[in-house]
């Protein structure tokens, strides 16, 4: 008799938990002037910031490589688990995944904050995926991306990005929308 009401009270509380509203997560909002994103009090952050701005927009965006040594030191550090470091690695991978398009005045994914500090600089962005309980709609998430700047040059970089060989054939930019 013990077991009978352990069980059935095992499966009152499983069917309360699936019959239970799903919360429904608060999507992040993002700046609507990005212009207002690089300001800063100290000119040197300020700097820093433009430069991560001015890249998105030139190579992460536009494809641009050819920029690539005026915002890249040579021995770029990449800590994506996809890419190998080296600014002529970066700029291969670059050339694979996005074509040539016009640099635009800001930067198309949906920038949520630019922080800086001391030579780092994080951007923070919309991202959208494919909803796990439901693959015909997306979810709004956040994407981060650190750079380092050493002697007015981007030297190192960090995301948040998983361990995928899809990703060395992915445009982001095609993927990201909502």
């Amino acid at each position: 008799m013990k077991v009978v009401a352990i069980t059935i009270a095992a499966l009152l509380a499983c069917a309360a938990a699936i019959a239970a509203p799903a919360f429904v997560p608060t999507p992040p909002t993002w700046v609507k002037d990005q212009k207002l994103v690089l300001e800063s009090r100290d000119p040197g952050l300020a700097a820093n910031k433009k430069l991560v701005f001015d890249m998105w927009r030139a190579i992460i965006q536009g494809g641009h490589t050819e920029l690539a040594p005026k915002y890249f030191a040579t021995d770029y550090i990449q800590h994506n688990p996809n890419i190998g470091s080296g600014r002529d690695t970066m700029v291969a991978y670059m050339r694979a995944t996005r074509p040539v398009r016009p640099i635009e005045p800001d930067i198309h994914f949906p920038v949520i904050a630019m922080v800086a500090e001391g030579p780092y600089v994080v951007v923070a962005t919309v991202s959208y995926a494919p909803d796990p309980a439901n693959p015909s709609k997306k979810y709004a998430g956040a994407h981060f991306d650190m750079f380092r700047i050493a002697n007015g040059k981007i030297a190192e970089h960090w995301d948040n990005l998983p361990k995928d060989p899809a990703l060395l054939h992915t445009d982001p930019n095609t993927l990201n929308k909502p």
